[in-house]
């Protein structure tokens, strides 16, 4: 049985780094210390999430070196979405130069996208995009064509699996953009193949719900040969769930790319993960953000939306996966 002490020390040690983020100083405009002003990065959370940790870095370091100073404003939960509405609020009201924006729900930020746009403060959406019809509410989207990532996916699914077989889907949490882009995707690609999907529900992007739902549609669907995670946070307790059942060779694809979905690939214990990369995505958005605030871009000249790519990491490619993962 695999346990989850292991993901609890994990929580405790992101949680230390979290709160030296937090720690960053604050300010609304040019400064004493010369800075251009101040950049703000809003997202869920970074502690157990290696991709928004790796994400939150790479904006803090282009911040920097940019010359403006980086806020960090984190909801603490996955799933917290008034509270990240709430502090995209207060950052509008302390007047911030920009702000970098993850959205946990693409239709709960349009109104307070709204509010930035009126108080004249750029912002550019990463990873998870806003709801459709609302792209003159921020300057550009940069991140991964989850849709694509979820269709590949399903295709590697299809060809792990010999054009036949039932899978299981642990979709992200409800509202989220990103997660049903993946899953959709996921569906797309096992379009005329021989793989159904036997069940699907949502992990919200944690380890605990995730175990519960794998073991619930476990319970319901004794034949699987497979399942697809909409992230690698979701790893560990879905892994934990088959091993409860004492269910083996189930293929697992997942998306993501992180540390720990490599070491997973090299144990043995999944078949691939979809890599995002959240360092590039990162500095391209303070690029672009820096660019319009500076006028050195008209802002309708940036593309509305800039993929970061992505590619299967698997036993394949495992040496190439080890020198990119985050």
């Amino acid at each position: 049985m695999r346990s989850l002490s292991k993901v609890a020390g994990a929580v405790f040690a992101l949680a230390l780094i979290a709160a030296t983020f937090t720690g960053v100083k604050q300010s609304t405009a040019a400064d004493s210390s010369g800075s251009k002003g101040t950049i703000a990065l809003s997202l869920k959370t970074i502690t157990n999430d290696d991709f928004q940790k790796a994400l939150a870095d790479a904006v803090k370091a282009k911040v920097e070196s940019t010359g403006y100073t980086f806020l960090l404003v984190t909801a603490g939960e996955q799933t917290a979405v008034s509270t990240q509405v709430n502090q995209v609020e207060d950052l509008i009201a302390k007047k911030v130069t920009g702000i970098v924006l993850n959205p946990m729900d693409g239709n709960a930020v349009v109104p307070v996208l709204g509010k930035a746009r009126d108080a004249g403060i750029p912002v550019v959406i990463v990873d998870s995009p806003v709801a459709k019809g609302h792209d003159d509410l921020y300057i550009t989207f940069v991140g991964t064509d989850n849709f694509n990532a979820g269709t590949q996916a399903g295709k590697q699914m299809v060809q792990a699996l010999g054009n036949k077989g039932k899978v299981l889907v642990v979709r992200g949490a409800n509202g989220s953009v990103a997660g049903d882009d993946r899953v959709d995707g996921f569906k797309k690609g096992l379009e005329g193949s021989g793989v159904m999907i036997a069940g699907e529900q949502p992990g919200n992007w944690t380890n605990s719900v995730a175990m519960q739902v794998t073991e619930n549609m476990l319970q319901a669907n004794k034949d699987v040969q497979g399942l697809f995670s909409a992230s690698d946070v979701m790893l560990d307790g879905i892994l934990e769930a088959l091993s409860d059942a004492n269910r083996k060779g189930v293929v697992i694809i997942s998306v993501d790319g992180s540390h720990k979905a490599v070491d997973l690939l090299g144990a043995g214990e999944i078949y691939g993960t979809m890599a995002q990369f959240p360092q590039k995505i990162g500095s391209i958005a303070v690029e672009k953000l820096a660019s319009a605030i500076e006028n050195k871009s008209a802002a309708n000249s940036i593309p509305k939306v800039i993929d970061s790519g992505t590619m299967l990491y698997s036993k394949d490619n495992l040496d190439e996966a080890k020198k990119q993962m985050f």
